[in-house]
């Protein structure tokens, strides 16, 4: 009869395209697992200070002194980059802007300065690691406009990984700076930076 063929017709049809729906649904199964399946080796393979590896971040760090006759306000600011050329050893450069002000004068300064690092141990949760720091940059204040000074940094750093590509982070550092005028004085600073660090 007619209507068993127009049937068997459209049920062979519906055959056909439910096996290319399986098939479809297989094959982009395959290609999500095996894309998923890479991602997680990737994250499972990837050190943080391992050769290659990339690091950016930032530290800051402000300070407030006053007593009854005057007060000094300070801010650090210190984004950085820095590349991986040996496992645990990386350098990069970063860029420091600090903006400090008392009841008498207001002075900002910028320096630019290369730096190495180097942690100790195997990529771990936390890791220690050694900081250097040297390079220049200019200070203005109410009695100077963009004055060159040299400067130095060293001290011991600490990173506490968040996950495997983020670590909160600590450094203390020693720093020695000196304006490039005749009546500067060598100027002796400790501090404590805090920031974040991203790690790819």
């Amino acid at each position: 009869m007619p209507y068993i063929y127009i049937w068997n017709y459209i049920f062979i049809k519906k055959i056909k395209y439910m096996k290319r729906m399986v098939s479809l649904f297989f094959v982009l199964s395959a290609v999500i697992s095996y894309g998923y399946a890479q991602t997680v080796n990737t994250e499972k393979t990837f050190e943080q200070t391992d050769k290659g590896s990339h690091l950016a971040g930032g530290t800051v760090s402000v300070n407030n002194t006053f007593s009854s006759q005057s007060s000094l306000f300070n801010v650090n600011l210190n984004p950085n980059y820095g590349y991986f050329i040996a496992n645990n050893f990386a350098i990069g450069g970063i860029l420091s802007l600090t903006y400090s002000s008392n009841t008498a004068s207001h002075s900002t300064l910028a320096t630019l300065s290369p730096f190495v690092r180097y942690y100790i141990g195997p990529p771990k949760t936390y890791m220690f690691f050694g900081y250097a720091s040297a390079g220049g940059g200019v200070e203005s204040d109410n009695e100077r406009k963009n004055v060159g000074l040299y400067n130095f940094q060293v001290g011991p750093g600490f990173d506490y990984f968040i996950n495997k590509h983020v670590a909160a982070e600590a450094i203390l550092t020693y720093t020695g700076s000196k304006l490039n005028i005749s009546e500067s004085n060598y100027n002796n600073n400790v501090g404590l930076l805090i920031g974040l660090q991203v790690f790819f």
